[in-house]
């Protein structure tokens, strides 16, 4: 049965991780009875239990000992995937589920899929698409010609090693230039002020509606590298090493170049129309930064060196709802680049895509 293997492999490249015991043998093949694999999505676990329904044991048994297994969790969503050539109808009753309550702390999934007919069969008031799972599914059909069985840790390295090969730079060079040019300025900035007695930088470089309505259209670059305080550089440098790392990595340095530029234009442009300026700092292309981690979890459906797509939509929220809780946030220009980054990023995608092609 090659769809337990494929559809296993795809699980793997997507970061479920198996789970001791719940595997009838690591030979993965048409002989697998069960596999289990989980994944932690935010704040919610994804169990996905693989079952064989065509050999000769108690399927319904052992899936009742998965729930229970589960049930030790806070939060889980149970997907039970029975496969089988030929479903009967006492498999179709037992995965006929009606769903109550989402809010209970285990949420039970039974789909059924026919490998003969490739077909994923859901029945009852239950989802039949949960966290891109439906997907993998369709994507495991056997498409004709043999497959072997294999190993469950051949399939675990060859998981690692592909995603090792999404990996576009071996270093965070740009990341930290930047870091750099935006410390050197905040420093000359610091000793150029007072000699000035004023914030001639700033007046000179931030964005502000009028300067750059009368033609000082530079402002929404020069104000980038601008910070009001070391306090505020500081932030803002730990957060360009935390999302600026891993979008150079994984996008590349040309990708990371236009994705911060650009995000950090978008946020001065609507920081000028709502707010009118002055402002300054990189925390705009920044928040581009996490809108392209953001788009790239979703897209390809896998986490960036811990975030996912879950993680990043609550550093967002929390970020742009604090700003309006606070004084002297540009909220409007995280706004403005983290709707930039989001575009910007899947252009990027879009682009890569066409050249890999």
């Amino acid at each position: 049965m090659s769809f337990i293997k494929n559809f296993t492999e795809k699980l793997l490249e997507s970061e479920y991780r198996p789970i001791a015991n719940f595997y009838s043998s690591k030979n993965i093949g048409e002989n697998t009875e069960h596999l289990g694999l989980i994944k932690q999505a935010g704040t919610i676990a994804y169990g996905v239990v693989i079952i064989n329904a065509d050999l000769k044991y108690d399927y319904k048994g052992f899936y009742k000992d998965v729930l229970s297994f589960f049930s030790q969790l806070k939060k889980v969503i149970v997907i039970g995937v029975f496969v089988s050539c030929n479903p009967q109808d006492e498999l179709i009753k037992f995965t006929t589920n009606n769903i109550e309550d989402y809010q209970e702390s285990i949420i039970d999934v039974r789909w059924t899929v026919d490998i003969t007919q490739n077909k994923l069969i859901v029945n009852g008031e239950q989802p039949d698409k949960i966290l891109e799972i439906d997907r993998l599914i369709k994507e495991s059909f056997h498409n004709g010609g043999y497959t072997v069985s294999q190993d469950l840790n051949t399939l675990q390295q060859k998981s690692i090693e592909k995603r090792q090969k999404q990996i576009r730079s071996s270093n965070i060079a740009l990341t930290l230039a930047l870091i750099f040019i935006n410390g050197a300025i905040e420093l000359f900035s610091f000793f150029a002020d007072l000699n000035l007695n004023g914030n001639f930088i700033i007046n000179s470089c931030a964005v502000e509606r009028n300067s750059i309505i009368s033609g000082q259209w530079y402002r929404l670059i020069t104000y980038m590298f601008i910070h009001g305080s070391l306090n505020h550089y500081l932030g803002n440098a730990l957060s360009l090493y935390i999302f600026g790392s891993r979008i150079e990595r994984y996008y590349g340095k040309k990708s990371m170049i236009i994705i911060y530029f650009v995000s950090g234009i978008g946020a001065g442009v609507l920081s000028m129309i709502c707010n009118g300026g002055p402002a300054v700092g990189a925390s705009g292309a920044i928040f581009g930064l996490m809108a392209g981690i953001l788009t790239y979890t979703r897209v390809k459906n896998c986490s960036m060196e811990g975030f996912d797509n879950y993680l990043m939509i609550i550093f967002a929220v929390v970020g742009i709802f604090s700003g309006f809780l606070m004084d002297n946030v540009d909220n409007w220009g995280h706004i403005g680049g983290f709707i930039t980054g989001i575009i910007t990023s899947l252009v990027v995608m879009r682009g890569d895509k066409d050249e890999s092609v």
